[in-house]
């Protein structure tokens, strides 16, 4: 029975020697060695490398008194630094040497390491260098993309020193066909096989990052993005003055008590700008002067407040007449029922929901029988009607929060207005009287 237990391990530590090997690596020896028959091959390349690790290892492999052999692995946990490996045979403690530093070399496991077993390696190595809104996006796109892809299988479970650029190549033009991706798309999804070999170029797993010599043509292999239609971006003129009717009638006539102050915060978007998390946090203390400071967000995935913003810089949006009014109103009717809470639009301790907005936003749509349009488009209808004003797109830039006024004009800038105003104002552009 031991001696076939000895032998599993020796079968055992055969592979995983192998499994540390490139075939590149394989081939090499074979070719300096004259040799042709693969069984030979991988027994003296296991012979050779089990050679290296016990010439590695630090201590005496000693015979005692009572016929057993013994010596000694590293164990930071032990008092001495070490712990005792004791057998009957020298070869068992070989074998168990052999054994010890395979599990637990950090350079042999690297070399044995798949693109599965860096992955979560990576992704803590991630969340130091990203934003806390970016590795929820990760994480499911590894699990779409890689962990739940038939496609993809095959590759995460390979050895990264094993990758070649060919299955590189031919693996991710599958997965770019397959999904019909946009650029955008293209980049969330490969920024993860990407920044993954980058790193494990940094921890010389391997040489070079080969999926980096992948090419792709972005003309032809990505979806084209066409603009979406205005009516389903913004809010109009009309329906925002219908909304704000509607949120304040909701306001002064609601016998709700927790989110009393929700209507006031729809009606404060459309006249700030702020994203949604940003909203739901802001407090009496960020204003001043007439100047919100936006400093802070409520999280979707945590709900939890951070002192921060999506872009993790803050900025000042100056407030107009009606936006300061909304804030005194939440301020008295606080003051009136003993709220002691600082976050402008909550009666109570914590921040506004996050889907308070949207749930009273979808209720006020439905019964003004308009489209309803997310929070979202409360803040593009806030962009595009600075934009509408003729402000200078530099300030409507720092406003928005965006670090890049193509941002700004790509995504936000739709037309608000009804076709009546663009037949009045295309008439006017173009007046020319006919010839009579």
């Amino acid at each position: 029975m031991k001696k076939g237990g000895a032998g599993m391990a020796d079968k055992m530590n055969s592979y995983a020697i192998l499994a540390s090997l490139s075939p590149q690596e394989i081939l090499d020896f074979q070719i300096r060695n004259g040799m042709l028959n693969l069984d030979d091959v991988r027994e003296q390349i296991v012979d050779k490398e089990r050679k290296k690790i016990l010439q590695m290892h630090p201590y005496a492999i000693s015979h005692g008194k009572d016929g057993r052999w013994r010596t000694w692995v590293p164990d930071k946990n032990a008092k001495d630094g070490r712990k005792k490996i004791a057998k009957s045979t020298k070869e068992k403690v070989e074998e168990a040497v052999v054994c010890y530093y395979l599990e637990n070399d950090e350079e042999l496991k690297r070399k044995r390491m798949t693109l599965r077993d860096l992955y979560s390696e990576w992704l803590e190595y991630k969340k130091l260098h990203s934003s806390e809104t970016t590795i929820p996006r990760v994480e499911s796109d590894w699990k779409k993309y890689y962990e739940n892809d038939p496609d993809s299988v095959p590759i995460i479970g390979k050895r990264v020193r094993d990758l070649t650029k060919i299955e590189l190549d031919e693996w991710i033009h599958k997965l770019i066909r397959k999904y019909d991706m946009t650029k955008v798309m293209y980049y969330n999804v490969s920024l993860i096989i990407r920044q993954m070999l980058d790193y494990a170029e940094e921890l010389e797993v391997v040489e070079e990052n080969l999926f980096r010599k992948v090419k792709i043509d972005s003309k032809r292999m990505f979806r084209k993005v066409h603009k979406k239609k205005d009516s389903t971006q913004v809010y109009t003129k009309d329906e925002q003055i219908m909304i704000f009717k509607e949120a304040w009638n909701d306001f002064t006539n609601s016998t709700r008590l927790v989110y009393r102050l929700a209507p006031l915060a729809v009606m404060f978007q459309f006249q700030t700008g702020l994203r949604l998390g940003e909203l739901c946090a802001v407090k009496f203390e960020d204003v001043e002067n007439g100047v919100l400071n936006v400093v802070r967000m409520l999280q979707r995935d945590s709900d939890k407040v951070v002192e921060h913003t999506k872009s993790h810089e803050d900025r000042a949006v100056l407030l107009t007449d009606a936006a300061l009014e909304l804030i005194e109103v939440a301020r008295a009717y606080q003051e009136e029922h003993g709220c002691k809470g600082e976050y402008i639009f909550s009666t109570t301790d914590e921040a506004l929901s996050y889907a308070e907005t949207n749930i009273l936003l979808r209720k006020y749509c439905k019964k003004l029988d308009i489209l309803y349009r997310s929070s979202h488009k409360s803040r593009k209808t806030y962009i595009s009607s600075l934009i509408d004003a003729g402000i200078n797109i530099n300030t409507i830039r720092s406003y928005a929060g965006h670090a890049d006024e193509r941002t700004t004009y790509f995504n936000y800038c739709f037309d608000r207005a009804p076709d009546t105003e663009k037949k009045m104002l295309l008439e006017k552009a173009l007046e020319t009287p006919l010839p009579s």
